[in-house]
């Protein structure tokens, strides 16, 4: 069974997880940027390559705690349970934005290779986690 590519969403699950309106870029991406606590979150969906750009800089200092791309296999979600308010990205796979390559796409969305689910949440302050 082949594993579907496209990011699968709800426009209001980012709405209510992120709090903002998301935005399209001139690529064919659709951008998410947070503001919160000396920090800023920008994140990217690329619906057709089913991967999605997440960068976490400090304000003041500009510096770049985080940044990274992931392969989604799964729906993208809003949670709200006893854990928190959070976007879940079920099943990532870290996938490299410098070398794309045909091999790395096959491997990111082969059932053989393991993933792990990744979460961003602005409550009660700017958190990712990988499960």
């Amino acid at each position: 069974m082949a594993t579907i590519r496209e990011l699968q969403w709800e426009e209001l699950d980012l709405l209510q997880a992120l709090e903002i309106v998301p935005v399209d870029n001139d690529n064919g991406g659709i951008e998410c940027r947070v503001d919160q606590q000396n920090l800023t979150l920008h994140l990217t969906l690329w619906p057709y390559a089913g991967v999605v750009d997440l960068t976490l800089v400090e304000q003041s200092s500009k510096a770049v705690l985080l940044d990274f791309t992931v392969a989604v296999r799964g729906r993208i979600r809003y949670n709200n349970d006893k854990r928190g308010q959070y976007l879940e990205f079920p099943d990532c796979v870290l996938v490299s934005r410098i070398s794309v390559s045909s091999e790395q796409d096959e491997a990111a969305f082969s059932p053989n290779t393991f993933g792990r689910p990744m979460l961003v949440a602005i409550h009660p302050r700017l958190s990712v986690l990988f499960e």
